[in-house]
């Protein structure tokens, strides 16, 4: 574990998330890839692609939706870190997801939410 309670909260988060892309036949290839420029929370393998996913977890609603915190600022540290990964793997096949996980306001059970191939952060 990390350290703080919200550290924690995001090791279970990104734990719930690797379980849940294993239950859908990915493989998980690495968890906290770290560089100078940032982390990826987790590389994965779906087919021939590699996906390198962030991992977003908010158990309120005030602060909105998990995955809105995915800002531009968080895709540029993003960004360079994924191209240290490719540069040092020789990687040319991959995609950026980003997986939300939150309380239901009406039943308390935790949702999840895939969103695929989120970001044009790569097209030139």
């Amino acid at each position: 574990m990390r350290g703080s309670k919200t550290q924690n909260l995001g090791d279970w988060g990104e734990r719930v998330a690797a379980w849940w892309l294993q239950k859908r036949g990915y493989k998980i290839i690495k968890q906290h890839y770290t560089t100078r420029f940032g982390e990826i929370d987790l590389i994965a393998q779906d087919g021939n692609q590699v996906v390198f996913i962030e991992v977003k977890l908010r158990l309120g609603i005030s602060s909105g939706l998990p995955e809105e915190s995915v800002n531009f600022e968080k895709q540029k540290r993003m960004k360079k870190t994924i191209l240290a990964y490719i540069s040092a793997n020789s990687i040319e096949d991959f995609r950026v997801d980003v997986i939300s996980i939150s309380k239901g306001h009406k039943d308390n059970k935790l949702k999840l939410r895939h969103h695929v191939a989120v970001s044009d952060m790569f097209v030139m």
